[in-house]
């Protein structure tokens, strides 16, 4: 007998039929497919994102330097003037005004 030629074997897989899927699979599969996009929200509260631990603690790094250079850069805030002077105070000589009337598209 060659290679593949098993008539019974043949005749058998022809008879057998599989049996539906329970409905509590498709739940189980697509159940957080379709919750996951009635409540996007819920992800934000309560899912994780898998990184490797080295892009985790770079990231983490990263982020302690740049809060540290923040703290340190602090600008010192000058006294606000108890009054105001206008004893510099001059009008402007060359007034130059320029009337835009409609907005021209290049």
């Amino acid at each position: 007998m060659e290679h593949g030629e098993d008539h019974e074997l043949r005749e058998l897989l022809r008879e057998w039929s599989v049996p539906d899927a329970p409905p509590s699979l498709d739940r189980s599969v697509l159940g957080g497919y379709q919750a996951g996009r009635e409540a996007w929200w819920r992800f934000l509260l309560t899912g994780s994102i898998r990184i490797p631990v080295p892009v985790g603690l770079a990231f983490a790094a990263v982020l302690l330097v740049l809060v540290g250079g923040l703290m340190r850069q602090r600008p010192a805030l000058a006294p606000a003037p108890s009054t105001v002077s206008l004893v510099d105070f001059r009008p402007v000589s060359d007034l130059n005004v320029r009337v835009i009337r409609r907005h021209e598209s290049n």
